[in-house]
């Protein structure tokens, strides 16, 4: 089954991911892709704001935010501890909680990036350059694809319904039991996804300034 135009796909996704908290969330993503845990201290003087109001601000974060024994913030989307899905920065080793997230964090944060993932059905490993204009480099095996979904509602958009089913596949046919048990997946080229991720940062872009 034909998938929706790719403008399409972005749009849908750009409406469910935005959240109200997305000025506390941009200046976390990027401070976690310096590779260090992001403490509050460090979050209250980024943003200027008195210890209640980020104390506030932090209790309206996404229940999947990551946070160490100390408190501090060490994942949202890209996160510094372990996944499937490895994401190399400015020589900073880090991970990212979904294969959607290594081809929209370049584009939205201006970097190139390394990635290499596993196809969950035959364990290859599948690696490629993602730039910061949200094209696909030196992709291995050039045969891979993502498979994504679209959220009904932005509630729909966490880690566990959105992320767990947003994967790197060698090819078609190893995605084919995926999509099978999951019906309401799409399934994409890597490039056909770059170009999702590069709108999707363009749309959010846009809608912050």
């Amino acid at each position: 089954m034909p998938h929706p135009s790719l403008e399409t796909i972005a749009e849908r996704l750009s409406e469910q991911m935005r959240g109200a908290q997305e000025e506390l969330c941009r200046p976390i993503i990027q401070q976690v892709t310096r590779g260090k845990p992001v403490a509050p201290a460090t979050l209250r003087a980024s943003l200027q704001v008195s210890q209640d109001e980020l104390e506030q601000r932090l209790a309206k974060l996404p229940p999947d935010v990551e946070f160490d024994q100390a408190g501090n913030i060490v994942g949202l989307g890209v996160t510094l501890v372990p996944t499937s899905h490895r994401f190399q920065i400015r020589s900073k080793m880090l991970y990212t909680w979904c294969a959607f997230d290594t081809v929209l964090l370049p584009p939205s944060l201006h970097v190139e990036a390394q990635v290499q993932s596993t196809c969950p059905v035959t364990g290859q490993c599948i690696t490629f350059a993602p730039t910061s204009e949200g094209i696909v480099k030196d992709l291995l095996p050039a045969s891979s694809v993502m498979t994504l979904i679209m959220p009904a509602e932005r509630r729909d958009c966490t880690r566990e319904t959105f992320c767990q089913r947003s994967l790197f596949f060698q090819s078609e046919q190893a995605a084919s039991t995926f999509l099978a048990a999951h019906p309401d997946a799409l399934l994409l080229s890597v490039e056909e996804a770059a170009c999702v991720g590069r709108l999707v940062a363009q749309i959010c872009l846009t809608d912050t300034r």
